[in-house]
C-alpha cells in the first residue's frame, strides 16, 4: 500500500511538507493526509478547471497550499495539453498511435506557469526534507531534471506513477527513471506495484513505482 508507506515514511522523519504534483481535484490529497493527518501539503495542478476544483475542494484545509503551476524542467510560461480525458492532460504531446487514444485526443493547448522544483523549492520551502507524490503523464524525467539537487539533498522518497505503453512523445521508461534515481541521485527502489492492464489483451498499460532514500529505510512494521 503506497499511501500507508508514505504515512510510515513521514512519521519516521517528520519533513517539511509533502508535494502531491498534478493532484488534480485532491483525491491523492485526502489519501495522503488519511496516513499522514496535519502535514503539511503543497498540491500542484496547472489545467486551471481542475486547479479551480481543487482549491474549493482545499478551502477548509488550513495545511493544504494549492499551486496553479506544473513542475518540469524549466522555469516560466510553457505549452500544455488538455486532453478528452482531463486527468490525461500533460506537459508531453501525445503519440500518434496509442491504447488509450480515445482519452488521450486532444481538445486544446494552453500556456501555464512552470517551475523546476529547485526554484520552486528555494522560493517556497527552503528547509527540511520533503516526500513527493507525482501523477504527471509521462513528465517524471522532466521533473527529476528541473529538481536535481532537491531530490539528492532533500527528498526521501518519492512516489509516481509510470508509462509502460506508449502514451506521450518522450515519455519518460522505468528503466529511464530508476537509472537516474539510483544511479544519480542514491535512492533505493523500494517498491513496484501491481500494474494497470489494457483491455481486451491484458498487456500492462501502466503502474506506480516508489524510490526511497537508503536513509530512511527500514520502515516501521
Amino acid at each position: 500500500m503506497e499511501y500507508y508507506s508514505m504515512g510510515q515514511i513521514y512519521r519516521k522523519i517528520k519533513p517539511a511538507a509533502i508535494l502531491d504534483i498534478g493532484a488534480h481535484h485532491g483525491y491523492t490529497v485526502d489519501k495522503l493526509l488519511d496516513y499522514a493527518p496535519g502535514a503539511k501539503v503543497h498540491a500542484f495542478e496547472p489545467t486551471p478547471q481542475s486547479a479551480a476544483i481543487l482549491r474549493q475542494r482545499m478551502s477548509k484545509r488550513p495545511n493544504v497550499h494549492v499551486h496553479e503551476m506544473a513542475l518540469g524542467d524549466k522555469t516560466g510560461m510553457t505549452r500544455f495539453h488538455l486532453n478528452v480525458g482531463e486527468q490525461t492532460n500533460s506537459l508531453l504531446d501525445n503519440v500518434t498511435q496509442s491504447p488509450y487514444e480515445q482519452v488521450l485526443k486532444h481538445l486544446a493547448e494552453v500556456q501555464v506557469q512552470a517551475m523546476t522544483l529547485d526554484d520552486w523549492a528555494e522560493k517556497f520551502e527552503p528547509q527540511g526534507m520533503l516526500l513527493l507524490k507525482a501523477d504527471i503523464q509521462g513528465a517524471e524525467q522532466l521533473l527529476v531534471m528541473g529538481g536535481k539537487k532537491t531530490f539528492a539533498q532533500r527528498v526521501a522518497a518519492f512516489y509516481t506513477e509510470i508509462c509502460i505503453l506508449p502514451q506521450y512523445e518522450s515519455q519518460a521508461t522505468f528503466c529511464e527513471m530508476n537509472r537516474i534515481m539510483v544511479e544519480q541521485l542514491g535512492f533505493a527502489l523500494y517498491d513496484i506495484y501491481p500494474c494497470q492492464k489494457v483491455a481486451p489483451g491484458g498487456a500492462a498499460g501502466f503502474t506506480d513505482v516508489m524510490w526511497v532514500k537508503p536513509s530512511v529505510l527500514p520502515l516501521e512494521e
